[in-house]
């Protein structure tokens, strides 16, 4: 298992820290992961977060009986991101996402950045974000090395 999966946010980075989830086309082939970090452009991370809950939802359909098992703020949180999201970027990909409730872990102060644009998923070892280092390795760069 890796500590941090990182993913690219884009257009969604803002929706995403406003109320802290973050939601993906579902099924995707992701490998589990403690962290989530989240890319601006130029690949930098400035915080790192626990994922509070799980959940998949058809965003096309009526969303009450669909959240109803979470508490009201997440409740709240997931349906004002989903208001605004179809308002902007849209739920084009696929019919059902997986939606991920958030909580800041960790502050990055440095903003350690990738070493070159990545545009899909990608995997560090939490030492690695943590080490001050304003470029950072993925986790199959520092296997690679040993």
């Amino acid at each position: 298992m890796y500590d941090v999966i990182s993913l690219p946010a884009g257009t969604t980075q803002v929706m995403i820290e406003r109320y802290l989830v973050h939601a993906h086309p579902h099924p995707r082939p992701y490998r589990p992961a403690r962290l989530l970090a989240l890319r601006q452009s130029g690949g930098v991370m400035h915080r790192l977060y626990r994922t509070e809950r799980e959940i998949i939802l058809t965003p096309h359909e009526a969303l009450a009986p669909q959240v109803q098992r979470l508490s009201f703020s997440q409740q709240e949180r997931v349906l004002a991101y989903i208001g605004e999201r179809r308002s902007g970027f849209g739920f084009h990909e696929a019919d059902e996402y997986k939606f991920y409730l958030l909580e800041v872990a960790y502050e990055l102060r440095h903003l350690p950045r990738t070493d070159r644009p990545v545009r899909a998923h990608t995997y560090y070892q939490l030492d690695e974000l943590l080490s001050g280092r304003p470029l950072v390795l993925r986790a199959t760069q520092r296997e690679e090395m040993k």
